[in-house]
């Protein structure tokens, strides 16, 4: 019976659930997710980041009310090794489909080729397995 219970929120990946190119690719993992009723793609699935980044373009794409930033004193140093202040931080309320995650991002003003990061607040938040390998990032979601 014990057994049961534990299996019933195991995570597993298979080989079957591996990219067409199977084990040769050294693609980053991005997700797309919704803001409301808005789209965003291109999120990318970052554990080597402590924070969840927003830059200040896609709060502007979603016509985010920028006053409503929560003023902070925090300082992140960027890919490039710059230390940079944030703007502030912004709570999304965002769906990773089925789940709904209300995410604090730190907004930055910074070009990337990415439209949101999730670190590891979001993936400990969660509790999701991403798998850079297989492509994709699986969570227990209602058991």
């Amino acid at each position: 019976m014990i057994n049961q219970v534990i299996r019933g929120h195991q995570i597993n990946l298979c080989d079957e659930e591996l990219p067409f190119e199977g084990r040769m690719h050294d693609k980053a993992l991005d997700i797309t997710i919704m803001y409301r009723d808005k789209i965003i793609n291109c999120v990318l699935i970052d554990d080597g980041s402590g924070l969840n980044i927003c830059p200040l373009s896609t709060l502007r794409q979603l016509k985010f009310d920028l006053g409503k930033l929560h003023q902070n004193q925090v300082n992140v140093r960027a890919f490039d090794g710059v230390q940079r202040d944030t703007l502030g931080a912004v709570n999304l309320y965002i769906q990773t489909s089925p789940a709904e995650s209300n995410v604090e991002f730190q907004v930055l003003d910074i070009n990337t080729s990415y439209n949101l990061f999730l670190g590891r607040p979001f993936i400990h938040m969660t509790g999701a397995l991403p798998s850079t390998l297989h492509q994709l990032m699986k969570f227990v979601w209602k058991d």
